[in-house]
């Protein structure tokens, strides 16, 4: 007990240190904790969340046509041990009072299912009965419509105004999704379910259904069940099957660089502490050599010593960590929602604790003793005879070791093709930042002599007086200063970069998924306002086999006479006609993604199930796209027909001419087609959606770095105070010459400014190495970026290294200002 007093006596002697460190101890913890928690939260709730909102559903039957006959329903639902729900979408247009919302506002996606309440529907009931008969919301819809249970919604469909009561309310469900504001609704459409003979009756669709959906009651019932619905589909050849399958893996996948540059970002904050635990340590054993060397001749060993000074640093570490836990789980609740957020998980499971909480403690206690050895090493090596002289001069010199190690491990950081490059630059920049510090202190120095002059010259002074320290404490800023360099201009990049992509991958203006497309429609769009030219094409889910695994490749039937005029993929020399010309009915082409997930090479085959069965084809072209978000394969429109069996389109390509805008190309199509129109979707909307997930990824991690950041600010104030300390009784002696206040502040935050310079010039400099480097590689759902720096960007870094070393330099300047010239004078 009494060793642990003494510790703490010991920190209680420069408080402010003291609380400087622990403040740097905790939030390097609490930004471990966090980012720990909410990664493993996102790995654990990712697969699930997906496997929910996207497979509720072991397989489904659909048709040929646009509708097929409830009378396939009536004996798939026969089939023991399985649950089977029929579904018919349509569109209508909601009545609303309000005369400011307008008629594309009011687009509703309205399903009928044969039953409500199953778990192939999944519906999680908020309030009111799913069997009532009535309607279904959700509780975003619900609250932007201001409706409640027992409330009456109006539609206006093609046979008339309809009503019906909204019988439940339901949480947000991918089947359900709506837009959360009348202004998204543009760009939106609201979506209700209603028992199935409601939509037949309201459309005059009786006996017609667009859809089953069939999941097993056991698992180990799917083999017989799925044999029993084959037969059926293979009796009517209207219809087809299809598995329910979900790429999470490439879901996750896309995430991997998001999150390897979270835990760099969140591990930077502890490893800054660390350098911090060292400085102020190294600097608290010069001050006390003293005490070091009477304790020892009154039989002291070099243990005891050792273990006195150990003690100080497991108390700090043990307090930091603990206040550092508790700071990082308010930190790991935002961090988790926001990265929920950003990864579309509407409702994740509990936040999984304990791998960050045992980290954040190995960090928290173990770094901070890591940190602290050599020095404590020093401690036990101490002679008293040494100190006794009072020999003071300590000007150690720069370890050439140290110079030549760091320049090797920058070099080598060059042929990495990793993020995880940023280890090697960063320890090499470490070890190579005392000669880069003295060579900007010796730029420097004239710069200072000539504006600052005495205030100037005493900075520069004091500066080389203890290099070593004073470049720690700089290369700390330096090293966050690189990475949000790094961050924001690949921020900034990859924007660029996927717009692009968008804008030459797109096919047009707009895309428009229509309920189905019937003859004349084509013509009825290019004839209306605005559209310059406009074609129609199909799509599809289609199952593939990779390791015995299904997987859904979304394939796309692409016509020669307008894949010219409606570019759907660029990367190809030829003319994307001539491309499409060429393949034959056995041959694909795979967009960058699903060409990496599939592992192969141009010429060899990938199969997909047809009408006919598995059938391989083979690859012959790889190109880069943003239709599916990245994620496609194409084929003659011809040959798509012949092998995936479907006999209808749903989607219009649209051009538009330069007098419309896109939202009154919008507006006109509906006008045009009603409640036919399911989605419209433009460049501009892919760009925003896209923007805002990449801008908030980078967000997040730019907002953990500058924690990190913030902590070398601390760094900075620490070594100015331990400055101050060792020179009171020569600021006194200035002070009793004649120097002000007003100059001792002006030396001091010169000082500051010093540190804070180099760190930001120099780590602006690394910054923008790290983007040239990463430029080859680094990718964010398969698109690289082109090495480009933004002098925006780079001045409001450089702008805010320096508000950060000048905020840190003033209360130590303050302080030496306020020192009592008379307790300065007497000051050992």
């Amino acid at each position: 007990m009494k060793q642990w007093q003494i510790a703490w006596r010991n920190l209680m002697r420069r408080k402010m240190r003291t609380f400087l460190t622990l403040l740097s101890i905790v939030i390097g913890v609490a930004s471990t904790f966090a980012v720990i928690a909410a990664v493993d939260s996102a790995e654990k709730s990712f697969p699930i969340f997906i496997k929910e909102a996207f497979a509720k559903a072991d397989f489904t039957i659909a048709g040929t046509e646009a509708y097929f006959s409830e009378d396939v329903y009536t004996e798939v639902d026969t089939i023991e041990n399985a649950t089977s729900v029929a579904f018919l979408k349509e569109n209508t247009k909601l009545v609303v009072d309000e005369d400011e919302i307008s008629s594309i506002q009011k687009r509703v996606v309205i399903t009928g299912y044969s039953k409500l309440d199953t778990k192939v529907t999944g519906f999680k009931l908020i309030e009111g009965d799913l069997t009532a008969g009535g309607a279904v919301i959700t509780d975003r819809t619900a609250k932007v419509w201001g409706s409640q249970v027992g409330d009456t919604i109006t539609f206006d469909t093609d046979n008339g105004i309809k009503e019906i009561e909204i019988s439940a309310i339901v949480k947000y469900t991918q089947e359900l999704m709506g837009p959360s504001s009348w202004n998204m609704a543009k760009y939106h459409h609201w979506a209700v379910a209603v028992p199935l003979p409601v939509v037949q009756e309201w459309f005059a669709l009786e006996d017609k259904i667009q859809g089953i959906q069939v999941k097993a009651n056991h698992v180990k019932e799917l083999e017989s069940i799925e044999h029993e619905a084959d037969h059926i589909v293979k009796s009517n050849s209207e219809i087809y099957m299809q598995p329910v399958v979900v790429n999470v893996v490439e879901e996750f996948q896309k995430m991997d660089s998001f999150f390897l540059a979270l835990y760099i970002a969140g591990f930077l904050g502890i490893a800054l502490s660390a350098f911090i635990i060292f400085n102020s340590l190294y600097v608290s054993i010069k001050e006390r050599k003293n005490e070091f060397a009477v304790l020892k001749t009154i039989g002291y060993t070099p243990g005891q010593l050792q273990i006195m000074v150990l003690t100080e640093v497991i108390l700090l570490a043990l307090l930091g960590t603990i206040i550092g836990l508790a700071v990082g789980y308010g930190m790991a609740l935002g961090l988790t929602t926001l990265v929920f957020m950003l990864i579309g998980i509407q409702d994740g499971s509990s936040m999984v604790l304990i791998p960050g909480i045992v980290m954040s403690l190995i960090a928290g206690l173990i770094v901070p003793v890591i940190a602290a050895w050599y020095p404590i090493r020093k401690v036990g090596k101490i002679s008293v005879i040494e100190v006794l002289k009072e020999n003071k001069a300590s000007s150690s010199g720069l370890n050439k070791w140290f110079g030549i190690a760091g320049v090797l491990l920058i070099f080598s950081s060059l042929f990495i093709k990793h993020l995880l490059l940023v280890l090697p630059l960063m320890i090499g920049i470490t070890l190579l930042f005392p000669y880069l510090f003295k060579l900007f202190v010796i730029l420097l120095r004239g710069f200072y002599r000539i504006v600052f002059r005495f205030s100037g010259d005493m900075a520069m002074r004091n500066l080389n007086r203890n290099l070593s320290r004073t470049s720690t404490t700089s290369v700390i800023l330096c090293l966050g200063i690189a990475m949000i360099v790094l961050m924001s201009s690949l921020n900034s990049a990859l924007l660029q970069t996927y717009e692009r992509v968008i804008q030459s991958t797109y096919g047009g203006n707009l895309d428009i998924m229509f309920h189905h497309i019937e003859d004349g429609d084509l013509e009825t769009i290019r004839e209306t306002k605005g559209v310059a030219d406009a074609t129609t094409y199909s799509w599809q889910s289609m199952i593939w086999t990779l390791d015995g695994e299904k997987r859904m490749l979304p394939v796309f039937g692409v016509g020669e006479d307008w894949i010219d005029r409606f570019p759907l993929f660029m990367g190809q020399q030829e003319a994307h006609s001539e491309l499409i010309k060429s393949l034959k009915s056995d041959e694909i082409i795979l967009d960058t993604t699903s060409f990496e997930v599939w592992g192969g090479k141009i010429g060899e085959s990938i199969t997909l199930d047809t009408l006919d069965g598995p059938k391989p084809f083979k690859v012959i072209a790889v190109v880069n796209t943003m239709k599916n978000s990245g994620y496609s394969a194409f084929m003659n429109d011809a040959h798509f027909e012949e092998s995936f069996g479907v006999k209808y389109e749903r989607n219009a390509l649209v051009i538009k001419d330069d007098e419309t805008s896109p939202l009154q190309l919008r507006e006109n199509i509906y006008a045009q087609f009603g409640e036919r129109v399911e989605e419209m979707w433009g460049p501009e909307d892919w760009v925003t959606v896209i923007g805002s997930v990449v801008t908030s990824s980078f967000s997040i991690i730019n907002a953990l770095v500058v924690l990190a950041i913030i902590i070398s600010g601390i760094g900075i104030t620490n070594t100015l105070l331990i400055n101050i300390m060792e020179r009171v009784r020569e600021i006194g002696m200035m002070r009793a010459v004649g120097v002000t206040r007003k100059q001792v502040i002006r030396m001091i935050m010169l000082e500051g400014f010093g540190i804070g310079l180099a760190a930001t010039i120099i780590g602006i400099i690394f910054g923008i190495l790290l983007i040239y480097m990463t430029s080859g590689f680094m990718e964010f759902n398969s698109l690289t970026f082109e090495f480009g720096v933004s002098e925006l960007i780079i001045s409001i870094i450089f702008l805010f290294g320096i508000i950060i070393s000048l905020l840190s330099s003033f209360s130590p300047s303050r302080r030496a200002a306020k020192i009592p010239l008379n307790e300065a004078l007497r000051y050992e």
